[in-house]
């Protein structure tokens, strides 16, 4: 959480909270596919689903250099809609998730 002090400095404070499931939301939904889409007051986060043998099919096509589909469906698994300030706090945990991840892998 990132609050301003009244001489305007940003600060930041962690706050123990905890979600609580509802209507299901605790069980995790596969998601291969994301897309991010700008709109007034809020980014939509869209996770989705495409089958891994069409992403293998469509990405040997592209190293061929063959034409691939203008259009691929895939299952969209849910559609999250983020206020910018939550979409800036989720790039920090997921940078430091990567980081954490790339150390792992060097160590290994």
């Amino acid at each position: 959480m990132e609050t301003t002090s009244e001489a305007g400095e940003s600060t930041t404070q962690s706050v123990n909270l905890q979600l609580l499931p509802a209507n299901g939301s605790d069980q995790p939904v596969l998601a291969n596919v994301t897309m991010v889409q700008p709109t007034a007051g809020v980014a939509l986060l869209d996770f989705g689903f495409l089958d891994p043998g069409a992403m293998g099919a469509l990405q040997r096509m592209a190293r061929a250099g063959k034409k691939v589909p203008e259009r691929v469906n895939g299952r969209l698994a849910a559609r999250i809609a983020v206020s910018y300030e939550a979409l800036g706090a989720l790039h920090r945990q997921i940078g430091g998730v990567l980081q954490a991840v790339a150390k792992r892998e060097t160590a290994q």
